[in-house]
């Protein structure tokens, strides 16, 4: 079976299966069916995976192929992938196959998934192209899987999840743990200019992709897997590596902390220790509201945090803590911006378009001017929420550092940052880290913040 993302999609390979297979059988043109019936008795059958995901499953459900093959597989979701897998069993003793092919696309799981076989700047390690590695896919996302050079690596990493799923019959039947249950993964690199049939016939297709903007040919002619364009990161990854090497900033050396609330069966509750511009720690949990507050109580003693210098996202559920916290500083996300001064009262609207771009901005430039640091211990602890399992907090910064940019909706007005649903196309889950990171700057309004003197009439 082939795949594209829609049916349309399918019309040129149809079309083009015509000069390959039409000497070895008859081609089905209803739309219901769309298979070539091979006079040897095989079948190779064209299909789609847009539209809901349970109404894919219920289409695929009790199929099998030996062969499957997904065209632009970027394209498709991870879970459809996954369930794809379900489908390819045979009863004939043919050796099942699973091939994706697609250009690059540094955005997609697919990128995560092949990442052993791309170096840092994108590109396909040549020892690694076409080398056969292992892993066992658990969980929901490619950040679960478990990987290794051999079975045997990849069991001793998972074999309490292995062993659970064993049975004697397997063994029965000449099977072992290790041929059950670990597949073999490669990843082949391909380059337009081996594709001799297209470029003989039209040598104009190279042309139309070498004048495409920068970003397009870097992924199509030098197929590279992280290029984008350096206008839509303002945080660079320089940026942030300057943050992780920074020496201390203590600043004040007042001691703060800044937290982005969240219950159980949401996103990760994240709360950050700040010595003055100094990221001292980090407590990540998913815990239930009753919890929460004594959790976050027994935290603020124990960093020496006085509760009026506590900041959390009152959006949502945090309106459950203001009774709790009432000297903390409540982060609303869609508050007016804050003038510094009496001066910049009037035009501060004109700059952002809520405190929470502020904040945003303004924490960009302290990275930007290096102004903030780290500790480094920090960064090499692991954890897991809605999107991956078990990552570095160095690499979870650096995904999520994406984040911040403006949204281009109304760009000719003053900066507002990406909102959170598109953002998290960008970065691939929640940017809960990064944006519970960046509320401290409320900390440098609140106590600059310009009151207006009252009762002066008294005078």
């Amino acid at each position: 079976m082939i795949l594209r993302k829609e049916k349309n999609d399918l019309d040129s390979l149809i079309s083009d299966s015509y000069k390959v297979y039409s000497q070895f059988g008859t081609y089905n043109k209803s739309q219901n069916d769309m298979t070539w019936n091979f006079q040897n008795g095989g079948w190779l059958k064209f299909s789609y995976y847009t539209g809901a995901y349970q109404d894919f499953k219920d289409r695929f459900q009790g199929r099998q192929y030996s062969y499957i093959a997904i065209d632009e597989g970027t394209q498709v979701e991870y879970k459809k992938f996954k369930y794809l897998l379900t489908n390819n069993r045979n009863a004939a003793h043919i050796r099942n196959r699973f091939w994706i092919t697609c250009n690059p696309d540094p955005e997609s799981w697919v990128r995560k998934f092949i990442d052993w076989w791309v170096d840092e700047d994108g590109y396909i390690i040549p020892e690694r192209d076409c080398k056969v590695r292992f892993c066992f896919m658990d969980g929901d996302t490619p950040d679960q899987i478990y990987w290794g050079d051999t079975r045997q690596e990849v069991y001793e990493q998972c074999s309490s999840i292995i062993d659970s799923l064993w049975k004697d019959e397997y063994g029965d039947l000449g099977y072992t743990k290790l041929d059950m249950f670990i597949k073999s993964v490669t990843f082949i690199r391909a380059d337009v200019s081996e594709n001799i049939k297209l470029i003989s016939t039209d040598a104009s297709y190279i042309a139309n992709l070498a004048q495409q903007d920068e970003e397009q040919r870097m992924r199509d002619l030098e197929a590279n897997w992280n290029w984008k364009a350096a206008g839509d990161d303002m945080v660079k990854i320089e940026d942030l590596e300057g943050i992780f090497g920074n020496s201390m900033q203590l600043d004040d050396e007042v001691h703060r902390a800044s937290a982005d609330i969240a219950f159980t069966g949401g996103d990760n509750f994240v709360m950050w220790h700040w010595v003055g511009r100094h990221t001292k720690d980090l407590v990540v949990m998913r815990i239930d509201s009753k919890t929460i507050v004594s959790v976050v109580q027994s935290k603020l003693r124990e960093w020496g945090v006085e509760e009026c210098n506590f900041t959390y996202d009152m959006q949502g559920i945090g309106q459950y803590f203001k009774g709790f916290f009432p000297d903390a500083v409540p982060f609303n996300n869609q508050a007016a911006p804050v003038a510094l001064d009496r001066k910049e009262e009037e035009g501060i609207k004109y700059l952002y378009k809520d405190l929470k771009s502020q904040c945003a901005f303004m924490f960009y430039t302290e990275i930007k001017e290096r102004s903030i640091s780290i500790e480094p211990a920090l960064l090499e602890r692991k954890f897991s929420g809605n999107g991956f399992k078990n990552l570095p907090l160095r690499q979870i910064l650096m995904k999520e550092r994406k984040s911040l940019r403006r949204d281009e909706v109304g760009a000719d007005r003053g900066f507002k940052l990406l909102p959170k649903k598109l953002a998290k196309k960008y970065v691939g889950h929640s940017p809960d880290f990064w944006e519970s990171w960046f509320y401290i700057e409320i900390f440098r309004l609140t106590k600059k913040k310009h009151k207006k003197a009252k009762g002066l009439w008294m005078i």
